[in-house]
């Protein structure tokens, strides 16, 4: 028995977890842990969540003069800061010749250079700022499935900021703060690691965790069963786990989960993909778009014409090799400013990824920017000996009407070579080995060795995320017009 008077926080956590793990039913326990015990909670772990988030809602219909406004107001804070407390910076614009007083408009901000994964890599140390201590800062890395792990810091100020817009844009699709999720998910360091704080938020959170690195038929089951009577509100997931999940389901027709809203993320989200997850569970797939280093980028509304930007909380460009902005429609390297992490302040980081501008606003009313689309990494291209670069869900098309097949990886090694990975369904012993190397072959034309190989998995990176193509092979981002022959080259 835990008795009030021995530590009246340890209390408090106890008899939140032993309300949230009751047998009371599901839609009272569910209303009552959302209304009462989740605010609590957030009251204590992010105190600033709620003020941020009234923040965000008087701003979703405000016009885009005033979003440019905020955003060129929190922008010019962070670069003070940044040149004023942080050594790389300092020692930076030293060297460039940058001053605060020369940072007056977006444009004069492309003065920087670009942040990469390598040089945060080296230069860790100096990019934490001098005056903050670390009291609330939290150490966190990204990177392995591209082959560069990253380490870095994140402040209260960051996640407080993430946690209100979560809210914020889920609330777009009808999504309360501490509504029942569902996630299909899994890295290394996410499940096995987390404190016991971390379950009890977890618990509070009403979130229910599949984990994506063993989509056995046994543990999908499992879990199905589990929704079925629990009924997730919500369900987020890696796209290709989601699919994964969404299949069986299908298959499994006694096995019926249906929610209010589903969010992919983590990877790219192809049109088929989304259709299959919106047949099992019955309601609309949103794309969200975000990474280890700096969540909460881009997410689509209800309209779905694009992904609206986290403008208030985020600056993001899109350049070309030469680092000069594209228009509108045409890809190029994504750059991001994260305005809210001042420990370690990113300033014009490189994702590494591919992405596009709409060009028009979003009929939904709100001023947020729309990216087009986020194509994926640099890396998830394969270029071909003539220049034509293929993106990587064009190879998904491929295995379309290939049943045999359970799961692939396209990997590029060199310009003249590539490997595909296949894994086959259950009771398949044959491959269509010939058949997948004819459409290979009129992909990438005649002079690229193809080797297929049955392999019995494949392993995901320790970020979790399943890629369909891996390519080493340096591609060029040099299109400032739409008409450029890198565009017209390009394959969907």
């Amino acid at each position: 028995m835990f008795l009030q008077g021995s530590n009246p926080a340890e209390y408090e956590q106890h008899r939140a977890s032993a309300i949230a793990q009751s047998s009371w039913p599901t839609e009272l326990k569910s209303e009552l842990i959302r209304r009462v015990l989740y605010p609590a909670l957030l009251k204590r772990w992010r105190p600033s969540a709620q003020r941020r988030l009234r923040e965000l809602r008087k701003c979703e219909f405000a016009s885009p003069d005033v979003i440019d406004s905020i955003q060129t107001a929190r922008l010019k804070a962070i670069v003070r800061h940044a040149i004023g407390h942080v050594p790389y910076y300092r020692d930076l614009c030293r060297k460039h010749g940058i001053r605060v007083e020369d940072i007056g408009t977006l444009r004069d901000f492309a003065r920087f250079p670009i942040l990469t994964k390598r040089l945060v890599q080296e230069k860790l140390s100096e990019l934490c700022a001098d005056n903050l201590d670390r009291h609330g800062v939290r150490p966190n890395a990204s990177g392995g499935s591209t082959g560069k792990p990253v380490q870095f810091f994140q402040d209260d100020g960051y996640w407080g900021q993430a946690c209100a817009t979560q809210w914020f844009v889920e609330s777009w699709w009808g999504i309360r703060p501490g509504d029942r999720t569902a996630s299909i998910w899994g890295t290394d360091r996410d499940l096995p690691d987390q404190s016991w704080r971390e379950r009890l938020y977890s618990n509070i959170a009403q979130m229910r965790v599949c984990n994506a690195f063993a989509l056995t038929a046994p543990q999908m089951e499992q879990f199905a069963k589990m929704l079925v009577a629990w009924r997730p509100r919500h369900v987020i997931g890696y796209a290709s786990a989601l699919e994964i999940f969404s299949k069986f389901l299908l298959e499994r027709g006694d096995l019926r989960v249906r929610a209010h809203a589903v969010k992919a993320t983590a990877e790219a989200l192809s049109e088929k993909t989304r259709s299959v997850i919106e047949k099992a569970f019955g309601c609309k797939v949103y794309n969200f778009y975000g990474s280890r280093e700096i969540n909460n980028l881009a997410v689509e509304c209800p309209v779905r014409a694009g992904l609206h930007t986290n403008a208030l909380g985020r600056y993001i460009e899109i350049v070309d090799d030469a680092g000069n902005p594209v228009p509108a429609g045409v890809v190029g390297r994504i750059l991001v400013t994260d305005l809210t992490n001042y420990y370690m302040p990113f300033l014009r980081y490189e994702l590494e990824d591919i992405g596009s501008w709409e060009g028009k606003p979003c009929s939904c009313g709100r001023p947020f920017p729309l990216l087009g689309r986020v194509w994926g990494r640099s890396s998830d291209f394969i270029t071909t000996p003539g220049g034509r670069l293929i993106h990587g869900e064009f190879f998904t098309h491929l295995f379309y009407d290939l049943p045999e097949v359970a799961s692939f990886q396209i990997n590029q090694k060199s310009l003249r070579e590539l490997d595909a990975y296949l894994v086959l369904r259950p009771g398949v012993t044959e491959a269509p080995v010939n058949l997948l190397r004819e459409r290979l072959r009129r992909a990438t034309g005649p002079h690229v060795t193809l080797n297929v190989q049955v392999v019995p998995k494949i392993e995901r990176p320790p970020s979790g995320k399943h890629r369909f193509v891996i390519s080493t092979v340096q591609t060029e981002w040099r299109s400032n017009d739409p008409s450029s022959e890198m565009k017209k080259t390009l394959m969907q």
